[in-house]
């Protein structure tokens, strides 16, 4: 990778994976993220950001009248206590304050309450005193990573990063003492935005890591693609039979898109292969309703050959996304990204820019399947 700002688009409220945008765009979603994959051989990867595996996620900025506020998802959105803190003390309190107090006994919880009330302090000074509005983002490191081997080494979460010490993006960490990565703009309401202006920070001990495009773009992807191409073409009709919101919604199930989503991600846990085989045995440990698992069970088999023409396309769409990611982390370049106990580069993934709604390139059977396995 490079370090090169580059221009986002307009993301949906959720970026989906690129083989899930099928459950609730149907045919016409799959086919929108095979001409994706195809751009990605032109100039397209030059709309392929880096997905930064941070923690924990944050919230920061000012109110209308000038206080500024440093806080976690929790607390913005606290029913029973203010979280929207508005001092380092505050901030402090409200971490040790969790799980009825026992954190205040725990060493591990008061250091990390110490760390969190240390970085409202230097957080509130990248926001001009002039600026109102509010940043949501994920934090990447909250002292100057070491150096091992020329590279800055730092590991928020799952993935352990290591970026070159001579790099752009290097030269910036060593001048900084905490690093984090924003993913949106939110206001009180929670309304969020994209990002457009990295220029509103100031300063140089928090570094706001801007967009990262991928190197260069995929190789030898044509073939798998228009075999691709031609398998979702072949069976869009039955596919969107399969997913037809006025037959589902007369069934009262339009949620079907969304249990198939659960259900896939469950399957991170057991093994991607064989997609739809066990779903009904899924089903029944699910929260789905005895009626409702009823009503599906008829659906599928009443669309069976539409129900196995939608997985045969779901895992196509996995397996060519599986290459191309393959590829990017393994172009070389100023980042390296590594899951701790894989032997291959690997990372949380990438974001494909895309006007109707950007697309998730992440290596489920690696990343989602580590983080997944971590006790919070």
């Amino acid at each position: 990778m490079r370090f090169r700002e580059i221009k986002t688009l307009m993301e949906a409220a959720r970026i989906q994976h690129a083989e899930d945008i099928i459950f609730w765009e149907g045919s016409k979603g799959a086919m929108r993220v095979v001409n994706s994959l195809k751009s990605l051989e032109k100039n397209g990867h030059k709309d392929v950001t880096i997905k930064w595996d941070g923690s924990p996620a944050v919230i920061f900025g000012r109110a209308p009248d000038g206080q500024f506020v440093f806080t976690d998802k929790s607390g913005w959105s606290a029913k029973g206590y203010n979280g929207k803190t508005t001092s380092s003390e505050e901030v402090r309190n409200m971490f040790l304050s969790r799980s009825g107090g026992a954190r205040r006994e725990d060493p591990a919880q008061i250091e990390f309450a110490d760390t969190m009330a240390d970085l409202f302090n230097q957080f509130e000074l990248i926001v001009p005193n002039n600026y109102t509005g509010f940043f949501k983002g994920d934090l990447l490191y909250s002292q100057t990573p070491q150096v091992l081997d020329n590279n800055f080494v730092f590991k928020p979460n799952i993935v352990e990063y290591a970026v070159d010490v001579q790099s752009e993006l290097g030269q910036k960490i060593r001048q900084s003492n905490a690093g984090i990565v924003i993913h949106r703009m939110i206001d009180e309401q929670g309304n969020e935005t994209p990002l457009q202006d990295y220029d509103i920070f100031t300063g140089e001990n928090v570094l706001v890591v801007p967009p990262i495009s991928v190197e260069s773009p995929a190789q030898k992807i044509s073939p798998a693609l228009n075999k691709l191409e031609a398998m979702v073409q072949k069976n869009a009709p039955l596919i969107d039979e399969l997913l037809s919101v006025s037959e589902l919604t007369a069934l009262k199930m339009k949620d079907f898109p969304q249990i198939l989503y659960k259900y896939i991600n469950s399957k991170v846990d057991t093994g991607l292969e064989e997609l739809g085989v066990d779903f009904f045995d899924w089903l029944q440990t699910s929260n789905v309703s005895g009626v409702k698992q009823q009503r599906i069970s008829d659906y599928i088999q009443k669309h069976g050959k539409a129900y196995s023409a939608m997985w045969k396309t779901v895992s196509a769409i996995m397996q060519v996304k599986d290459k191309i990611i393959s590829q990017f982390e393994n172009q070389g370049g100023d980042i390296q990204q590594n899951i701790p106990g894989h032997t291959t580069n690997s990372g949380e993934g990438y974001v494909l820019a895309h006007p109707e709604g950007d697309i998730k390139l992440v290596p489920r059977a690696t990343f989602s399947a580590a983080n997944r396995a971590v006790t919070r």
